[in-house]
Order: structure tokens, then sequence, then C-alpha cells
């Protein structure tokens, strides 16, 4: 499927000069982020059905588990080491580094600590902005430090800058986003899917968009609204994203 959307490698970076790593490469792949968001659509599935129901902790254990059976574990000092190398600006979610000599940047995010309602939320919102906005993020893998538990993301490099409010507004108006509340200043916007309908995007607030050197407008960390996971499950399965797990039996 072809979108009006999309992500372009830029050259100009202020982190060129950066020698790059000739050891390490947190590059990852598509097909491992889309494993990882399938291991967790039935995490907790097995509990007793009286239990509390699906909890972070099913998802760390299965996410831990994915992670171990594809080869995915990545040494938390050399990460540490490449976060310091070539820092960039992070929002809550993520430390953010330059990775030399790749053009993507390497984002590392805490499990317990991100904004979205789960961690299947995450993975999946990564997923969407893959396939809504032509971007290419890619899970590198996890580490963890202190008893917790790190998932690291690459996705492209953009040279550009934030833009402001009315620029964004009107930059996502002119490839069919809409602000239903223009005056509330939340990053909330819809656009029509021919498959899904209605599709609620939000976060896209200017520190989560990029304007290139084309006037293009690149949302680098969106989020999306669906009403529960059964919602959005049905929904990965119709754009072909993820297979809608059967029910526990």
């Amino acid at each position: 499927m072809t979108h009006a959307w999309r992500i372009e490698y830029q050259s100009a970076s202020p982190y060129a000069d950066q020698p790059p790593d000739d050891e390490v490469h947190f590059v990852g792949e598509a097909e491992f982020l889309r494993g990882a968001a399938q291991s967790l659509a039935n995490a907790g599935a097995g509990d007793p059905p009286d239990g509390p129901g699906e909890s972070i902790d099913d998802e760390i254990r299965a996410l831990k588990a994915y992670i171990a059976k594809s080869d995915l574990w990545l040494d938390a000092q050399q990460v540490c080491l490449t976060l310091q190398a070539a820092p960039m600006k992070g929002g809550k979610e993520h430390q953010v580094a330059f990775l030399p000599g790749m053009e993507r940047v390497m984002k590392v995010a805490d499990v317990r600590k991100l904004a979205t309602e789960s961690i299947f939320d995450y993975l999946s919102d990564l997923l969407l902005s893959n396939h809504y906005f032509d971007d290419d993020i890619r899970l590198a893998g996890a580490f963890e430090a202190e008893g917790r538990l790190f998932i690291v993301i690459t996705q492209p490099y953009i040279n550009g800058i934030h833009p402001e409010w009315t620029e964004l507004r009107s930059g996502l108006a002119r490839h069919q986003l809409r602000d239903p509340a223009p005056r509330s200043l939340g990053g909330n916007f819809i656009f029509d899917d021919e498959l899904l309908g209605e599709v609620d995007v939000f976060d896209l607030h200017p520190n989560n968009v990029i304007m290139d050197a084309t006037g293009w407008l690149n949302p680098i960390d969106a989020h999306f609204y669906f009403h529960d996971k059964q919602t959005r499950m049905t929904a990965l399965g119709t754009l072909g994203l993820l297979t809608n797990p059967a029910p526990p039996s």
C-alpha cells in the first residue's frame, strides 16, 4: 500500500564527523519489531481466568523470552557508551544518540516508563508509524540494567527543524490529517484509512515532527488511539501487520 508520507535519509548531520564504530551496529531489523509486538499479543493469556489480568510483568516475561529466542540481547555498557558518544535531545520516553556512519538515531527506553498504556501499545505504534508514515523504525534489541529492561530501537536521522504550530497544522493538513480541536495544542489529529475508516493519531506536537529542507513534515514519535487492545489487534490484523491471536482456551 502506497502512502502520501515518506521519510528521507538526510546527510547533513551535525554528528557526521563522529568516527563509525566497526564493532557494534545498533541497526536491527524491521521483522524483529514485528516479532516482538506479536510476542506480546497474548501475554498473560495462560494466567487463571479469575486473576488480575494481563500486567506489565506478563509483557516483560514474554518480551524477554522473545529477545532471548531471537538473540537480541545487547551489552548494556556498549549501549551506554554509544549514548554518550553522540547524544541528541530526547523526550520523556527516550534517551537518544546519533549512530555514526549509519545516518540513523538510536532510542533507548525503560519499558516501565513508556508513555503508552502497555509495551504492546508502544511496539505496535512503531509498526503503525512504519506503515502510515513510511518510516523505517527497527528493533535493535534489549538489555537489562539494575534489574530493569530497556528496549533499543533505531530510525532514520532526518535533518531539519521542529515546526511551529501554524506550520505543523498546515503541513499535516496537506497530507490529509485534520485537527479536531485546533485550539487545544494537544497534537491530536485524525485521518481516513481505506481499510479502517477514521484513525486517531496523537502526540504530533512540534517536538515530535521534523520539517526537512523541502518543507515536508516527518512525524518521528507518533502514537495511535484505539478503544481497547482487541480493537487495536483487529486493526493491526486488517492492515496485515500482526496476526490476531486466538483467545486462550
